[in-house]
C-alpha cells in the first residue's frame, strides 16, 4: 500500500500547505501568551479532516470539497484580520498553529500540531509563496488565499478519480472495460495537470526543495495523525533511488529539485505513478480474458514509460542518461535491494545489449534511443497478440491428446509458421550488429554476480564459440563473430524451425510406441521437416551446398569438444566423410556415371529423404498390418509372400513403398525364415513353425534399409544396383579400408584386423539363409547378414554380463583385453548359453544332451573359430572369444538350411545340397592348386565332404591315398555324417591353419570365419 499512502500525504500536505505558517518568536521555541480568541466563524474547519480522509480514500464530493477550501480560505482571512502576533506585519507559526488547535482540532482529545510538523510545512510554503522559512508576512498571507484558490479547483477537479489515485477502484468486467478505460484515462489526463499546475506555481517562485526533508514530513504527519505508519521508513528506504532516477531523467543536483526541474520532476512523478496504477489496475489485477486488454495495456504502459523518459531526457540539459548515471543508479538498487548485484563491466556489456535493441551508442541513452524502443512497442504488440494464442504450445505446456489427431496436427502446424513468421518480422526490429564473442564476457560477468550452482555457461559457451562463429560464417557468409542486423530475421528464422522440429518431437514422438502406425506418420513428418529445415539453410548459402572442407571443420570441432571418440584423425575423417558425401548419399546413377560432389548439396538431402522415406513407408505399412497382432502373432512365409506381392503391385504409384515393399519380399524369399524374437534374436530352427511377426518384420525393414543402403552406395554396375545382385569382394574391401582407419583409432576395429570386411563378405556367402556361394554378396544375403550379426551381439551381451559375474567378480570395469580363463569361459557360457540362446533350440537340446568332453570339445573349438589362439596358460582375451555366439549361429544356421530330415546331422544327400553354398570359397581357397594343376575344379565336391567326414583335408600320405583310392570319383562309398561337434572341429582346424599361416607371415586370406575379429565388446553392446 506504499503506492496509496503516497497519494494520501500527498493529499494530506496539499489541504495543510496554506494552514501551518507564520513567526515573531521562531519556529520551535515557546509559544508566545495566547492573544487570539476563538472565532465562531471558523468553527466549520473541525469538519475539514474528515473531509480529507474522505477525499483521499475518493468518497468525497466536490462540494464538500471545494466547501473545505472555502472554509479553509474563511479561515486563514479570519486569522489576517482578528489575529495580532508580536510583530506588526508577520505571524510566526506557532501563532497560527495555535490558532488552528482551537478552531480546527478537537480540544477534548488535547489535539496539537507538532512543531516538527510546522517546521516541515514552512519548507513547503517557502517553494509555493516564497519568503522566510521562520515567518509568514501578511502578503504572503494574501498568496496562500489565491492559492487556495488554485488548490480548490485542483482538488475539485481531482475529486471524482481520488479513488483510482487511492488504490481503491476496480476495473470492471470483460464487457464494460472500453468504459473503465475512458474513466481511467480521464484521471490519467488529471494528475497530470495537477502536477503542471503545482510545478508552475512552485517555479514562479524560484525554490529549490530537498527532497531528504519529504521522509521528515511524512515522518511528522504521523505524529500528527497519531499513526505508526511503516511507509515513511520504506519511503527513506528508496529515497536513494529517488534520488537517481531524478538525477538521470531530470538532471541537477541529485538532492534537490531546483526551480527550472520542477516542471519535469512533479512529471515524472505523475506519468510514473500513472504507468503504476496502469499496471496494478489493467495488467496484475484483472485476468486475461482473450480479449488482449491486458497486453494492450501493458502495451501502452511500456509506451507511455518510453514516452516519459524521451522527454525528460530531450528537456535535461546534458540531454544524455550516461553510463555512469545508469551505472550509478543501479548501484543504488544494490544498497536497497541486497541481493541485487551490478558491476561496471555488467554494465558495459548490457550496453552493448542495449545498442541492438535500441540502438545509439553503448555510452549513454538518448532521446533517440527511447523513441526508437517507443515506435516499437506497437510492433511488438502485434507480434506478441499473433504470439500468444499459440504460447502453451511454445512454453512446453501443451496437451495434444485433449484434441483429435488431426486437429493436433492442424493446431501445431500452425504454431509453426507462426512462430516463424513472427521471429522474423521480430528480427527486423534489431538496430544493429552484435558481436557473438561478447556473449562469454556478458554471461561471465552475470555467473560472477550471480554464481550458478552448477556448471559455467560461460565456459560452455567459449568452449563452443568457434564452432558457433564458423557455423555462422557458413551459413549467412562473413570471416568474423559478428551478427549484423541483416542476418537476424534469418537466423530467428531458422532458429524457431529447429525449435519448433523439437517441441514436434517433445509432443508427438517422445515416449510414444514406435509400432503404432500413427507415431510412424508423426516420424515421418519430422523427418521431412528437418531435412526441409537442412535444405532451407543450404539455399540460404551462396554456394547451395556445404563444402567436404566446411564439414570436416565443424567435424573437428566437435572432436576438439570432446563429443566424438579421442584419437580420431582429420585425415580419417576426411576419409568418412568422403565416403557419405560421394557414395552415400550420391545417386547411384551419377556415382557410377563418376560424379564426385565432394559436398553436401540438395541433391544429397533428396537421396537422404528418398531413403527414409522407403523405410519410413514401408515401416508404416508394417504398422498398419500388425497394429492389433498380438506379440506372438504373425504370418507364415507363404502368406507374408503373398501379402507382399500384392502390396507391391498395388503401390506401385507411391515409389518409396512400392521398393521397399519389394526389397521386403526378396528377404521373405528365402530357404529359411530370418525371424527374430522379442530380444531381436534371430530365430534358427528346421523343427519350429516359424512366424513373421510384428517385431519380426520391423527388424527385417531396419536390415533391409541398411543393406539397400550398401548396395547402392558401393556396387560398381548399374545392373547389380537396380537388379539387387549386390557387391563383390573387391567392393567390400574398398569401402571397408576407406572406413578402417576411423574404426581403428575409435578403437572399434583391431590395429592387425585387415580382413574384417573380406571375412563378413564370405560369412554372407556361406552361412545366412540366402547364402548361394557366389562371388557377390547380395542384397539378400546382406540383409540376413545384419541381422544375424545383430542378433550376435545380443548374445554375447547377455553372455559377458554372466561372465563378469562368474569369471570377474562382478568387476564392472573390465576391459576387452581382459585374460579370461578358458574352463571358467565354458563354465559361464555353458549356464548362459541355454537363456542366451534360446532363440537356437536345437542347439540347447545338443547342449543339454552332449557329455562333458563333447561338449568342451565343441566349445573350445568354437572359441578358436572366433578368435582364440591356444597357449600353454589356457587364457583367453575377451575380445577373442565374443564372436563365439556368432559362430554358433552359423553352425545352426547350416542345419536349419540343410538337415532335411532334422537328425542333427549332414549327411551325404544333404552335404549334396549344401556344397553349392561352399562353392565359392573352395574355389578361392584352392585357386593356386588348380592353377597349377595339383587338383581340379571338378575335385572340389569330393574334397569338401571329405572334409565334412573326417573334420579336416587330407594333409599325410595315408589321408591322401585314402582320399584318392577311397573317396575321389566314388560317390556311392561316401558315408558323410558330421554332427555339430565335426562342424565345430572343422572350424577349428581351419582357425589353426590361419594361426600357423599368420606365424609364418602368410595370407589368411582363406579362412572361413575370421579368427583375429576384433570388434571391441563396448561398440558390440551400443549396437
Amino acid at each position: 500500500m506504499f503506492s496509496k499512502k503516497c497519494v494520501q500525504l500527498f493529499a494530506v500536505a496539499l489541504m495543510a500547505t496554506g494552514t501551518f505558517v507564520g513567526c515573531d518568536s521562531k519556529v520551535g521555541e515557546a509559544p508566545p501568551p495566547p492573544e487570539s480568541h476563538e472565532l465562531g466563524g471558523t468553527k466549520c474547519l473541525t469538519e475539514v479532516k474528515p473531509v480529507v480522509k474522505n477525499f483521499i480514500d475518493g468518497t468525497a464530493t466536490k462540494a464538500e470539497v471545494a466547501s473545505g477550501w472555502d472554509c479553509a480560505e474563511t479561515a486563514i482571512q479570519t486569522f489576517k484580520r482578528y489575529v495580532r502576533g508580536n510583530s506588526s506585519d508577520r505571524y510566526t507559526s506557532q501563532e497560527l498553529a495555535t490558532f488552528l488547535e482551537k478552531n480546527f482540532l478537537d480540544a477534548s482529545k488535547n489535539e496539537t500540531i507538532p512543531v516538527g510538523l510546522q517546521v516541515e510545512v514552512m519548507k513547503l510554503k517557502q517553494i509555493f509563496v516564497g519568503g522566510s522559512a521562520e515567518y509568514i508576512s501578511k502578503g504572503e498571507i494574501d498568496k496562500i488565499i489565491t492559492l487556495f484558490g488554485s488548490f480548490r479547483e485542483m482538488t475539485v477537479n481531482l475529486t471524482p478519480y481520488m479513488r483510482v489515485l487511492s488504490l481503491n477502484w476496480t476495473v470492471s468486467e470483460a464487457n464494460s472495460i472500453q468504459t473503465d478505460v475512458r474513466y481511467f484515462e480521464d484521471a490519467n489526463k488529471e494528475i497530470q495537470n495537477a502536477a503542471r499546475t503545482l510545478a508552475s506555481l512552485i517555479e514562479s517562485n524560484g525554490r529549490s526543495y530537498k527532497l531528504a526533508d519529504f521522509v521528515v514530513l511524512m515522518e511528522q504527519m504521523g505524529v500528527f495523525f497519531n499513526e505508526k505508519w511503516d511507509f515513511p521508513k520504506t519511503i527513506a528506504k528508496y529515497m536513494p533511488v529517488v534520488l537517481k532516477v531524478k538525477k538521470a531523467l531530470a538532471g541537477g543536483d541529485e538532492n534537490y529539485v531546483a526551480p527550472s526541474e520542477w516542471r519535469r520532476f512533479a512529471l515524472l512523478g505523475a506519468r510514473g505513478y500513472i504507468q503504476y496504477l496502469r499496471y496494478y489496475y489493467f495488467i496484475k489485477s484483472v485476468p486475461e480474458t482473450g480479449t488482449g486488454y491486458r497486453l494492450s495495456y501493458l502495451s501502452r504502459t511500456v509506451e507511455d514509460v518510453l514516452s516519459v523518459f524521451q522527454d525528460l531526457v530531450a528537456e535535461k540539459p546534458e540531454g544524455v542518461v550516461s553510463r555512469d548515471e545508469v551505472n550509478d543508479l543501479l548501484k543504488t538498487l544494490q544498497v536497497v535491494w541486497p541481493d541485487f548485484k551490478v558491476s561496471n563491466s555488467l554494465v558495459f556489456e548490457a550496453m552493448k545489449v542495449k545498442q541492438l535493441f535500441f540502438g545509439g551508442s553503448v555510452d549513454s541513452f538518448t532521446t533517440t534511443d527511447f523513441e526508437t524502443a517507443r515506435l516499437k512497442v506497437s510492433r511488438i504488440k502485434i507480434l506478441i497478440e499473433r504470439f500468444l494464442p499459440y504460447y502453451s504450445i511454445y512454453g512446453r505446456e501443451w496437451e495434444p491428446e485433449l484434441y483429435e489427431n488431426e486437429e493436433a496436427q492442424k493446431l501445431f502446424m500452425e504454431s509453426q509458421f507462426v512462430l516463424e513468421s513472427t521471429v522474423r518480422e521480430a528480427g527486423v526490429l534489431f538496430e544493429g550488429a552484435y558481436d557473438l564473442q561478447d556473449l562469454v564476457p556478458l554471461i561471465r560477468e552475470i555467473e560472477t554476480l550471480y554464481p550458478p550452482k552448477g556448471e559455467s555457461y560461460a565456459d560452455l559457451i567459449k568452449d563452443y564459440m568457434p564452432m558457433i562463429i564458423d557455423v555462422k560464417n557458413m551459413i549467412l557468409g562473413g570471416n568474423d563473430s559478428s551478427l549484423r542486423k541483416a542476418n537476424w530475421s534469418v537466423l530467428l528464422g531458422f532458429a524457431a524451425r529447429f525449435y519448433s522440429d523439437f517441441l514436434y518431437y517433445d509432443y508427438f514422438l517422445k515416449e510414444q510406441p514406435f509400432e503404432k502406425p500413427l507415431t510412424v506418420s508423426y516420424l515421418s513428418i519430422f523427418a521431412n521437416q528437418s531435412i526441409n529445415i537442412a535444405r532451407d539453410l543450404l539455399a540460404a548459402k551462396k554456394e547451395t551446398q556445404f563444402s567436404r572442407a566446411e564439414i570436416n571443420k565443424l567435424i573437428q570441432h566437435l572432436s576438439n569438444l570432446g563429443i566424438l571418440p579421442e584419437g580420431l584423425k582429420p585425415k580419417s575423417i576426411d576419409q568418412v566423410v568422403g565416403i557419405v558425401l560421394n557414395n552415400i548419399l550420391n545417386n547411384p546413377e551419377r556415382r557410377l556415371e563418376g560424379y564426385v560432389p565432394d559436398a553436401l548439396n540438395l541433391s544429397s538431402l533428396e537421396v537422404l529423404r528418398n531413403e527414409l522415406q522407403v523405410w519410413l513407408d514401408t515401416e508404416l505399412f508394417v504398422a498398419q498390418t500388425t497394429e492389433h497382432w498380438r506379440e506372438e502373432e504373425g504370418y507364415s512365409a507363404k502368406e507374408l509372400q503373398e501379402i507382399l506381392k500384392k502390396a507391391s503391385v498395388s503401390t506401385l504409384s507411391r515409389q518409396p513403398l512400392a521398393s521397399g515393399l519389394y526389397e521386403l519380399l526378396l528377404t521373405v524369399q528365402s530357404p529359411v525364415p530370418l525371424t527374430v524374437d522379442s530380444e531381436a534374436r534371430v530365430l534358427i530352427s528346421n523343427k519350429l513353425q516359424q512366424k513373421y511377426t510384428a517385431k519380426t518384420l520391423r527388424q527385417l525393414n531396419l536390415y533391409r534399409a541398411v543393406s539397400r543402403l550398401a548396395v547402392r552406395s558401393f556396387a560398381g554396375t548399374a545392373d547389380r544396383v537396380n537388379t539387387y545382385k549386390g557387391v563383390n569382394l573387391e567392393e567390400v574391401q574398398g569401402a571397408f579400408m576407406a572406413l578402417r582407419p576411423v574404426l581403428v583409432e575409435a578403437g572399434i576395429l583391431d590395429s592387425k584386423n585387415m580382413t574384417f570386411a573380406s571375412s563378413r563378405f564370405r560369412e554372407a556367402n556361406i552361412f545366412v539363409p540366402h547364402s548361394d556361394g557366389s562371388t557377390l554378396a547380395s542384397y539378400a544375403e546382406l540383409t540376413d547378414l545384419i541381422g544375424m550379426i545383430w542378433s550376435g551381439l545380443n548374445i554375447n551381451s547377455m553372455l559377458r554380463d554372466e561372465l563378469i559375474k562368474k569369471c570377474f567378480n562382478g568387476n564392472t570395469d573390465v576391459k576387452n583385453d581382459a585374460l579370461v580363463s578358458l574352463s571358467c569361459a565354458r563354465a559361464s557360457y555353458k549356464d548362459s548359453l541355454p537363456s542366451a540362446a534360446v532363440s537356437m533350440p536345437e542347439y540347447v537340446k545338443f547342449q543339454k544332451a552332449a557329455g562333458k568332453d563333447e561338449w568342451a570339445i565343441y566349445m573350445n573349438n568354437i572359441f578358436k573359430a572366433a578368435g582364440y589362439v591356444p597357449n600353454d596358460k589356457n587364457m583367453a582375451l575377451l575380445e577373442d572369444i565374443s564372436l563365439a555366439p556368432h559362430v554358433i549361429q552359423y553352425i545352426e544356421m547350416i542345419y536349419a538350411r540343410f538337415d532335411k530330415n532334422k537328425d542333427g546331422v549332414i549327411n551325404t544327400p544333404e552335404s549334396l545340397n549344401a556344397f553349392p553354398a561352399f562353392k565359392g570359397i573352395l574355389l578361392e581357397l584352392a585357386k593356386e592348386q588348380i592353377e597349377s594343376g595339383t587338383i581340379k575344379e571338378a575335385d572340389l565336391l569330393d574334397l569338401f565332404t571329405y572334409i565334412l567326414r573326417y573334420g579336416k583335408p587330407p594333409e599325410t600320405i595315408k589321408e591322401k591315398l585314402r582320399f584318392v583310392l577311397s573317396w575321389k570319383g566314388k560317390r556311392e562309398k561316401w558315408d558323410v555324417w558330421a554332427d555339430r561337434v565335426q562342424l565345430s572341429e572343422i572350424l577349428g582346424y581351419i582357425a589353426d591353419q590361419v594361426t600357423k599361416s599368420a606365424k609364418a607371415g602368410k595370407t589368411t586370406e582363406g579362412a572361413l570365419v575370421n579368427p583375429i575379429l576384433s570388434v571391441n565388446q563396448p561398440a558390440q553392446q551400443s549396437q
